[in-house]
This record gives structure tokens, C-alpha cells and sequence, in this order.
């Protein structure tokens, strides 16, 4: 139950912790047949991941571990920053001809794993990656702060320089000049190569520690496309669910 208070904060935790409440004692593991219907998911780990960056921000709550699949069907893991996540996808930005957008483009299944140890949380999310198209990737890369821009276009290092040049007494006072005289900063142009890709989830497995010594709390949500809209668990009119949820505990 202490887990449910800590998927939602507002409104419809109570319909959800009720659920799950009134499911506690038959649902004791993954396989079970006990499911209910929820609304997105995505609002859970967007509650989770801001959490995670309020009382955890030392460990970069964003980046999470990617798993794609090579052409000879090994796996492989790196480290990825996430952007945007909304109830369309996760969004997130690589160099397109890399290694990773090359094994996307093969097979766009991939998962994310974040760890958040301090919180004792953890979130699995699977699905399909798409990529983002030009106005998208431009859009994204003029939001982003001129010093990561930088990054982007010319590489860690000259963003480090560029930004040291940047933060001394005399080009302090230019920028101020600069703003005075109503002068906008150059404009830094996006290479050509940097894209992005979006992350459509079919599973969110959200997972939780209540104790060094106590067992682990798993729940499963898995897109349920499937089963005819309107029919969904049989007396549920679940004309804008597409998900179905278990849970288990394990020692």
C-alpha cells in the first residue's frame, strides 16, 4: 500500500490505490490473471522523474541505460539522456549515422532502465523507436542552452573554451553592451548529422524498495491494443485505456 502513495499524489490515486487495493490479495505475482484497466502510465514516471530530480539530482535521474539489438542479434547497453516524455513517447537525440541510430534503424525495439538508488525506485520501459522528423529535432536543439548547442555543433571541448572566454569580466561586459543595444547572439547552426528519436512504450515496469531488508515491489503496465475498445475486463468502458497492469513482490 505504501507503494501506491508514491505512484500519484493527487486525483486519481484514489481510484487507482483502490483498485489495487481491492486486487492486494490476488494478485501475488507477474503471471497472474488478476488485471485492471489504467490511464497512462507516463503520468506515473513523469511524477517518479520529477521526484528523482528534486531529492536525487546527483544522480542524473534522465539518463538511463539503453538496450538496443546489433545485426547479429547481441544486445547492447549505453548511457542516454531522455528529453521530453509525454503520453506520445520519450524522446531522446544522437548523432544519426552513430552506432546506436544505426541498430534502431535495423530493429527499433529498445528499452530503457532507470536507476534511482537513493529513492529506491526503479522504472523499465520497452517499446518501438522511431525517428523524430527535421522541425522536431531543430525545435528541440533552439531549446536547449547555448552552451549545449555548443556541445553539439563543436564538440565538449570547444563548448568548455567557449564558455570560459564567455564568462570573464570584459566579455561580460560586451554581453551587456550587446543587450543594451538590442544585438542578438549569433545564431549557432544544428549539424546535419543530429537527430532524434522517439521511444513509443508497450510496457512500464515501475519497481520500489520499502526496506534494506524487506522484499522489492514490482508493477507491470503492458499497452493492451489487442482487446476491443469498450470491452475491456468485460464490464469496463475503457474507451481511453489502452493499459492493463499486475504486480508482485519478491524477496
Amino acid at each position: 500500500q505504501k507503494l501506491w502513495c508514491t505512484l500519484w499524489s493527487a486525483g486519481s490515486l484514489g481510484r487507482f490505490a483502490q483498485h489495487m487495493s481491492n486486487a492486494a490479495h490476488q494478485v501475488s505475482c507477474i503471471g497472474s490473471e488478476e488485471q485492471r484497466v489504467y490511464e497512462e502510465p507516463h503520468v506515473i514516471f513523469q511524477n517518479w522523474l520529477m521526484a528523482a530530480q528534486k531529492e536525487a539530482p546527483q544522480v542524473r535521474p534522465r539518463l538511463a541505460c539503453m538496450a538496443t539489438v546489433d545485426k547479429s542479434g547481441e544486445p547492447v547497453t549505453r548511457l542516454t539522456s531522455i528529453e521530453e516524455v509525454n503520453s506520445h513517447g520519450i524522446t531522446f537525440f544522437t548523432t544519426l549515422g552513430s552506432r546506436q541510430a544505426g541498430e534502431i534503424s535495423a530493429n527499433p525495439h529498445v528499452s530503457l532502465h532507470f536507476n534511482w538508488a537513493p529513492l529506491m525506485r526503479s522504472v523499465r520501459i520497452a517499446g518501438s523507436a522511431h525517428q523524430l522528423t527535421e522541425e522536431q529535432v531543430r525545435d528541440q536543439f533552439r531549446r536547449f542552452p547555448r552552451h549545449v548547442q555548443m556541445s553539439i555543433t563543436h564538440g565538449p571541448r570547444y563548448a568548455a573554451a567557449e564558455w570560459q572566454s564567455r564568462s570573464g569580466f570584459f566579455a561580460r561586459i560586451g554581453q551587456r553592451l550587446n543587450t543594451w543595444l538590442g544585438k542578438q547572439p549569433e545564431e549557432i547552426p544544428m549539424p546535419h548529422n543530429w537527430g532524434g528519436y522517439i521511444l513509443t512504450p508497450s510496457l512500464y515496469e515501475f519497481g520500489m524498495l520499502s526496506g534494506e531488508k524487506a522484499g522489492r515491489t514490482r508493477v507491470r503496465f503492458r499497452r493492451c491494443l489487442e482487446m476491443p475498445r469498450g470491452t475491456r475486463v468485460g464490464h469496463v468502458q475503457a474507451e481511453r485505456q489502452d493499459w492493463v497492469y499486475d504486480s508482485c513482490d519478491e524477496n
